[in-house]
Formats: C-alpha cells, sequence, structure tokens
C-alpha cells in the first residue's frame, strides 16, 4: 500500500511498542521502518515500564492492552505517573463497553482499534511526533 499524501518523516524521534503478538510486531515494524524513528520493543507492560525508567529520551508508546505479567491499562498509569509528557497511544483488539474512557482515566492520550489502517495509524502517531505548520 503506498501513502501518497503525508510523508511521515520521524528522524529523531524514538517510539516504544509494546506488544506480545508477534503478527502485530510485525506489521508495525513494517508500517513505521520508513518512517526513520528510532523503534524500541516491548512484550509486556512490565518491560516497558523498565525501558521507560532506562530510556531518557522517548516521544511515543504504542501500548497493547491484553498482555501477559502487567497489561497495558497499569503500565500507562505507572508510565504516566514517572513521565506525564509520553504521549501514550493504546491500540487493541478487544473492544469493551466503556473501555476506551478507562484507557483514557489511566492517562492515554489516544485510543486505535485493531484491525489498525495503516494510514490511520501513521497519521495518529504523526498528530503527536510533528507540530502543524503555520501557514
Amino acid at each position: 500500500m503506498e501513502l501518497k499524501d503525508t510523508v511521515y518523516a520521524w528522524e529523531g524521534k524514538s517510539v516504544l511498542v509494546v506488544e506480545d503478538n508477534e503478527t502485530s510486531n510485525i506489521y508495525f515494524e513494517a508500517a513505521l521502518r520508513k518512517t526513520k524513528a528510532r523503534l524500541m520493543w516491548a512484550k509486556n507492560g512490565m518491560d516497558a515500564v523498565e525501558i521507560v525508567k532506562k530510556t531518557e529520551h522517548l516521544d511515543l508508546i504504542l501500548m497493547d492492552i491484553n498482555m501477559p505479567k502487567m497489561d497495558g491499562m497499569e503500565a500507562t498509569k505507572i508510565i504516566k505517573d514517572m513521565r506525564p509528557e509520553i504521549i501514550i497511544v493504546v491500540q487493541t483488539a478487544f473492544i469493551l463497553s466503556g473501555e476506551e474512557r478507562l484507557c483514557h482515566e489511566a492517562g492515554c492520550d489516544e485510543f486505535i482499534t485493531k484491525p489498525i489502517r495503516l494510514k490511520y495509524l501513521l497519521d495518529t502517531i504523526n498528530h503527536y511526533l510533528v507540530p502543524p505548520t503555520k501557514k
């Protein structure tokens, strides 16, 4: 799929993908590779919290909700308490009544559902990583 309208250039930006599903990781890697963002990976919320503790500069986290060891909601709460400036985009395949509201209450900045359309994913991340230009 070719995306022609927007250039997604995030060189100098760091994105942490928190996802326990290998197929989803392959999708995110392929989707984000051309953006030139620095990509990091965690398989669960506990690993994500540890990476945030050890990483000085992190711009955005793409956080799955349902994971082993520590789910995305708990990880989001902990990370936002430590580093409220980090943008957290929650992504989930399980849409339960009220889940989006709970994610925002936990501190997430954005909520997207799977299956994730490529342009929507890139546009959502771009919204947070690239400040709008004044005309």
